[in-house]
């Protein structure tokens, strides 16, 4: 199965050192991304297309092993978030600092492919599952004395249905407060604040933001619920990584749930309401030494697509899992670094595309990302905001029965099965 990660709302801001140009002010951006106005079995995707999902999983887990090698905790990012507003970004982009971008994503140069792919899952996914809480969100907030080229206002509004908003960025108080405002409505307050006073300055030319949020209760087992409060376990053993052990309150469940075996590992889906969405969980065999860690230095979407392979429904499983919940903000700008991107955080980054101001450049200063997730036994709830920081710069059935029991660190990832799509990745320590 193919997945492209959600990492949950993404925003790129782009500051400049000089204020140049002007335009004229539009209305607060109110407008979100369209509601589904029916629903859909399965999201519809061409060979090409999928071939986008594969390359988006590829770089989620990329991506999740470089978290958590700078974190060494708790991790929840959202993969497709951070993909939708490269997406956008590379299309004011051009030379070395698109290749590189598309190249990191794993994406070809035919942008416009993109552009489409991007427009079908912004549409598809919200509408997969009607039991399942979906959006998917983009807005444009430009300074005022900037102006953005037709042709990428064109782009991010017809593609992405982002409304283009232009403030006076010498009241940044206002400029931050509207970014906070958007994120927070956007992720039904899972995400408030997301910007602090240290994030942007008045130097912002613009600030392209994604938002992605999730929330749906687990599948029902004959018109139950799945986790019953009464059967969850309050203060249990958790084994971290390493050695050591801390507690956790464990939700549990005896049933019929898809599950295999990949190298030392076991993994078990456990699906949401409607069935489309699901929830992976990747549990190394070795409890209490290093098995988390062997896990992702090893993950590969190739590993996972046999794992998943070797799923079967045959055995009933013991599942124990943690009740958990995880905020938290990461500054990826270095991570992004090493994973390729690299010209767009230098002065001579060529995002020339994107402004019609004449003799100015601009370049990725800080990119900033902040999750939330909750897993209860009511179900999940889980978003995310990003934000790219650029600034400006003059050139110068029963057979036998399994325990599966979380009790010690372990990947988990949130997907939608007739796509592939990973929408949420992240890592549970117990810390």
């Amino acid at each position: 199965m193919k997945k492209a990660l959600v990492l949950l709302s993404l925003v790129i801001a782009i500051s400049s050192c000089d204020i140049l140009g002007n335009t004229s002010i539009k209305d607060p951006i109110k407008i979100s991304s369209p509601e589904p106005t029916e629903f859909i079995t399965k999201v519809s995707l061409t060979e090409p297309q999928r071939e986008y999902v594969d390359a988006g999983n590829a770089f989620a887990f990329k991506f999740l092993q470089k978290v958590y090698a700078n974190k060494q905790s708790n991790v929840i990012v959202s993969p497709l978030s951070l993909q939708y507003a490269l997406a956008m970004v590379v299309n004011g982009a051009s030379g070395q600092t698109a290749s590189e971008i598309t190249s990191a994503l794993g994406f070809g140069d035919d942008v416009a492919a993109l552009n489409k792919y991007c427009n079908l899952m912004l549409n598809q996914l919200p509408a997969v599952d009607e039991n399942v809480k979906l959006k998917l969100t983009d807005a444009v907030i430009v300074n005022k004395d900037y102006l953005l080229k037709d042709s990428f206002r064109k782009t991010v509004e017809e593609n992405y249905y982002a409304p283009v908003e232009y403030m006076d960025a010498t009241n940044i108080q206002t400029v931050l407060d509207k970014i906070n405002e958007w994120a927070s409505r956007n992720t039904n307050g899972l995400i408030d604040p997301f910007l602090s006073n240290n994030d942007i300055n008045k130097s912002i030319a613009a600030t392209i933001l994604n938002a992605l949020y999730f929330k749906a209760e687990w599948q029902q087992i004959q018109g139950n619920p799945m986790f019953r409060e009464e059967n969850t376990k309050k203060s249990q053993p958790f084994y971290y990584d390493g050695g050591g052990a801390g507690v956790a309150d464990y939700m549990n469940v005896s049933h019929h749930l898809n599950y295999g075996k990949f190298e030392n590992n076991s993994i078990l889906e456990i699906p949401y309401a409607g069935g489309n969405f699901v929830m992976y969980v990747l549990l190394p065999d070795e409890k209490g030494s290093n098995g988390l860690k062997k896990l992702l230095d090893e993950l590969t979407i190739d590993k996972l697509e046999t794992a998943l392979s070797s799923m079967t429904k045959e055995s009933k499983i013991h599942l124990s899992l943690p009740k958990f919940e995880i905020e938290e903000k990461d500054y990826l700008s270095v991570i992004l670094q090493d994973m390729g991107i690299s010209r767009s955080f230098q002065m001579n980054a060529e995002f020339d595309n994107m402004f019609a101001n004449k003799d100015q450049h601009f370049f990725i200063s800080e990119v900033i990302q902040k999750s939330k997730i909750i897993v209860n036994e009511g179900g999940t709830e889980v978003a995310s905001v990003t934000g790219v920081t650029v600034r400006g710069a003059n050139p110068a059935q029963l057979t036998k029965v399994i325990d599966f029991v979380a009790d010690h660190p372990f990947v988990y990832c949130i997907a939608e099965k007739t796509s592939g799509a990973i929408l949420f990745e992240g890592v549970f320590t117990g810390k």
